[in-house]
């Protein structure tokens, strides 16, 4: 049935008939016409006020990598578009679906470089985002969104641009309803399916990895039940632990910045690896170097998008195809001659000994805590994580068993783990939700523990406080020893900061005091923030400083 409307109105409608039901925003006078269309579907789109762009768009990036849909949010013409550009980067580095509308001067001011003038195309346009629109008239408004939505999802997922002239909001046209896009997928030729499986036959010691972006909500499951029906290890690429059950036999762990260098040492052993849903990117491959760029004999690799095949690493078999869609494929698959029992069980036992933690002489004690929070905490716990290197505590320790309950940024973008536990706490509102910071990244979005208070918003977050900037102080120590500068962090009082915003605060100087504590924040009933103190010279999970300088 067509309907006429002015455009912010036809944008809320499209919105609502996508199934878009919450909406992530820090409002702005340029599209004050499409906050007017929201206020028509207060009952439908729960739109939510933060307290800064980059909070926002991390926001929406989060609740597109939990959901597999569209994450959705609104800034503001110049500043707010900049303030948000960290949250495209990260969905565009972590393959999730994103869609930004971005308020934008009068189009017939255009060119000018008017107030807060900013030209989209040039600063979100590929490879920043995988497509930017600028709405030309209020009549072009639903089939853009409707193109823009299924962009975002299709292949590889990622972030698309929205620019929204405040004239063309006010604009009058008439519009139809609208529907998302089915996706055409890709077949597997059964030719293809058959080498994969002969070259993993022939091999004696096969591994597969597996990450990625574009999974369903049930992860890796059915590609889990192939691996571990024919005993082939598996590990998972940077941040992607929650993709599969930590806890299944051939699981060996993650090639992250905390890696085990066991598991480095087996991928460099490995004479055929399984890559479905991966990049291959830098963090994964420590730079590039556990699998060297001219070793395509040993690579399969599937992939959403064809692009990316060859791209990095030149596979044996390339084969573009949906990560889950493969897994199910292959899920039953039997491989007749296996080879690689014992190297499997020796990759195994490694993982085991290296995700216990070892005895730290120093209090309060992160081994001890991430045990108690490991056996305390309910399966389904959510666990955002932000850069730094205090990640490692959690990377290292916590095993994942549910699917997508892993939020961190595999762009490396500090400031992210906060906003992330909001998003997860609204769209999972009984699931437990926990955001490890340190002090550098929790002061980077600290602001948005006035969004929880707002919209009563209770998650756990840990701060991991050794009162510097870590990942960056260990690099200058192992590259310019004892010529420490800029790192060192003063830090206010977070009892003090936290109370202020209603939230509930517990200080941890030792380990025996933990439980108690994350008890009373469990029971709180709102946001909890718990402040650990850590000895700032155990630099890493394995390091401390000192071992740092050999000079």
């Amino acid at each position: 049935m067509e309907k006429k409307s002015y455009g912010g109105k036809i944008l809320a409608d499209c919105l609502k008939d996508l199934g878009v039901n919450t909406v992530f925003t820090v409002p702005g006078e340029s599209f004050l016409a499409a906050l007017n269309g929201l206020y028509d579907h207060k009952s439908d789109i729960n739109v939510i006020t933060c307290r800064h762009e980059s909070g926002a768009a991390n926001m929406a990036e989060a609740w597109g990598k939990l959901n597999g849909l569209p994450g959705v949010v609104f800034v503001t013409r110049g500043p707010g578009a900049c303030h948000a550009s960290i949250g495209v980067h990260t969905a565009m580095q972590d393959s999730s679906p994103m869609i930004m509308f971005i308020g934008q001067i009068n189009s017939k001011h255009k060119g000018r470089e008017a107030f807060q003038e900013v030209d989209y195309h040039k600063m979100f346009g590929q490879p920043f985002s995988k497509a930017v629109f600028e709405i030309k008239s209020a009549k072009s408004i639903p089939d853009i969104v409707q193109k823009a939505y299924y962009i975002s999802t299709k292949d590889r997922p990622g972030p698309v641009i929205i620019s929204l002239p405040e004239d063309i909001l006010e604009q009058y046209a008439k519009y139809k309803p609208i529907k998302p896009i089915k996706h055409i997928i890709s077949k597997i030729t059964h030719k293809k399916l058959e080498n994969l499986l002969i070259k993993i036959e022939e091999s004696k010691k096969p591994l597969i990895i597996i990450g990625g972006g574009d999974w369903d909500k049930d992860g890796a499951k059915n590609l889990e039940n192939f691996a571990n029906n024919n005993k082939i290890p598996y590990a998972v690429s940077f941040r992607r632990q929650s993709l599969v059950n930590n806890n299944k036999n051939c699981y060996i762990g993650d090639l992250s910045t905390s890696v085990d260098p066991k598991l480095i040492k087996s991928v460099q052993e490995s004479d055929l690896i399984l890559v479905v849903g991966a990049r291959l990117g830098e963090m994964t491959t420590s730079g590039y170097s556990t699998i060297k760029t001219k070793q395509k004999s040993k690579i399969i690799h599937v992939y959403p998008d064809k692009k990316e095949l060859g791209k990095v690493y030149k596979p044996l078999v390339g084969v573009k195809a949906n990560s889950s869609i493969f897994s199910k494929i292959i899920c039953n698959k039997k491989i007749k001659n296996i080879k690689w029992l014992e190297w499997t069980k020796s990759c195994r036992e490694n993982y085991i000994q290296y995700s216990n933690p070892p005895k730290y002489f120093s209090e309060p004690d992160m081994g001890k805590i991430m045990l108690i929070l490991r056996e305390k905490m309910p399966k389904n716990t959510i666990i955002t994580i932000d850069a730094g290197n205090f990640s490692g505590w959690i990377q290292r320790f916590w095993k994942y068993t549910k699917a997508k309950t892993q939020l961190a940024p595999t762009s490396g973008a500090m400031g992210y783990s906060i906003p992330a536990a909001i998003s997860a706490k609204i769209s999972k509102k009984n699931t437990p939700v926990i955001a490890f910071c340190g002090d550098g990244g929790f002061m980077m979005s600290s602001q948005e523990l006035a969004t929880c208070n707002q919209y009563k918003i209770k998650p756990i977050i840990i701060i991991i406080n050794n009162k510097m900037l870590g990942t960056i102080r260990m690099h200058q120590e192992k590259n310019y020893p004892n010529r420490k500068i800029a790192t060192d962090l003063v830090n206010p009082d977070f009892k003090l900061m936290s109370k202020s915003y209603n939230a509930h605060y517990e200080k941890i100087k030792h380990h025996k005091n933990f439980l108690t504590a994350l008890k009373r924040s469990l029971n709180s009933n709102k946001a909890a923030v718990i402040e650990i103190l850590i000895d700032p010279k155990q630099i890493t999970t394995r390091q401390k400083l000192k071992d740092l300088n050999n000079k």
